[in-house]
């Protein structure tokens, strides 16, 4: 289900940027393309309601329901090119990563019902793995299926992708019902907001990706502008998005399974953030190269990916089993909230000050973020379930 999610998310994050600056679209028109993360960041308009209809028509059904409306979508939506419509292509995507947002909160559901405690590490690290799989698929996938038979046949290819998931979850509906008693009362609101830590909880979700966020929306426009092969580029996209992968599967999982998920954020966001500087300093020492891209850009997604596990798991055993869709859903919603803000912002730093100073300028504020981030994961400690 996760890798699912991440086939529109890859595709709304790490290509249609790319494709729209490969068709000669500016930067200030990029600029816009971050709203195709807007569903992630306002699912919490709609997460408990979602919440409260799969605890009344059964999670597993809703969450086949929305895979064929995917489907159904592509395949609309491949009729559209952006160069020659690029408001209904926008829209389109966005539509799409709405009907995926509302699929990650029936998901959520089941992931906080069964696998909370120590369990959260791996679970958050299988999580990280399918959804950074999936945008590979929709993002350094859709490239190079984009580059040889254009966004009509890559939009088709996904939804072939998507069917065939369709047909994977059919036989696994039932395993992702929570269990029927601790969802007995409706999920509300203001139940979550009077949860204790609330405050830290949120502040953590919004911190600790921007940074990466601006990082990832500047990368794809400067690859172009240094005249690198949308090829070449979509395969660097699949080289990060393994390493992250990796990183979060084992670094991440091993590292809540030792030493908790509170003691793992600490230990791991200063390793990452210290390494958002890497694009800056190639730069700058005028070492950009594409063996150098791999090596400073794999190792920065390997940590990342680390310290996202670390930081989602933490999260997770916050939240209360009696909302499970709830709760974690609307956490995040930082995430995307700041990945949104983070792509609006960038772009317009990048075209009237350059790259240079938009790359330090991430770096600082990655750093200057490690201090609202080790300070929550210290007050969240005892608030949250981080037990074997």
């Amino acid at each position: 289900m996760y890798a699912g999610q991440g086939i529109p998310a890859g595709l709304a994050f790490n290509a249609y940027a790319t494709i729209l600056r490969e068709s000669g679209v500016s930067l200030h028109t990029i600029g816009w393309s971050g709203l195709t993360f807007l569903p992630w960041a306002l699912k919490f308009l709609w997460a408990g309601l979602t919440d409260n209809a799969g605890k009344r028509y059964g999670y597993g059904a809703l969450i086949l329901q929305t895979q064929i409306l995917a489907i159904l979508t592509c395949l609309v939506l491949a009729f559209f090119p952006p160069e020659q419509s690029f408001v209904f292509s926008l829209a389109g995507i966005i539509l799409l990563n709405t009907v995926f947002a509302t699929q990650d909160i029936l998901t959520n559901a089941a992931a906080v019902s069964h696998l909370q405690g120590r369990n959260a590490g791996m679970a958050n690290g299988i999580q990280v793995v399918a959804f950074l799989l999936g945008m590979l698929a929709g993002g350094g996938g859709s490239l190079l299926v984009y580059a040889q038979v254009g966004w009509g046949g890559m939009l088709c290819a996904m939804a072939a992708a998507l069917f065939l998931l369709c047909l994977i979850l059919l036989p696994l509906r039932k395993y992702v019902e929570p269990d029927a008693s601790r969802i007995a009362r409706p999920s509300r609101l203001k139940d979550f907001f009077r949860q204790k830590g609330f405050g830290w909880a949120l502040t953590s979700s919004l911190a600790f990706k921007f940074a990466g966020g601006a990082l990832l929306a500047l990368l794809q426009p400067f690859l172009i502008d240094q005249h690198i092969a949308v090829e070449t580029i979509g395969t660097l996209q699949i080289s990060n998005l393994l390493c992250g992968a990796l990183g979060g599967a084992i670094l991440g999982t091993i590292a809540v399974n030792k030493a908790g998920s509170c003691k793992a954020v600490t230990l791991l966001a200063i390793p990452s953030a210290l390494l958002l500087g890497a694009l800056w300093i190639l730069q700058a020492t005028h070492t950009l190269s594409a063996p150098a891209l791999y090596l400073a850009l794999g190792t920065e997604n390997f940590f990342d990916g680390g310290f996202y596990v670390a930081l989602w798991s933490l999260l997770m055993n916050w939240s209360s089993a009696e909302r499970p869709g709830l709760d974690y859903s609307f956490l995040q919603c930082g995430e995307s909230v700041s990945n949104v803000l983070a792509a609006s912002a960038i772009m317009p730093l990048a075209a009237s000050a350059g790259y240079s100073l938009a790359f330090l300028m991430v770096w600082l504020c990655g750093l200057v973020l490690l201090v609202p981030l080790i300070l929550a994961a210290r007050r969240l400690a005892p608030l949250s379930c981080d037990r074997a």
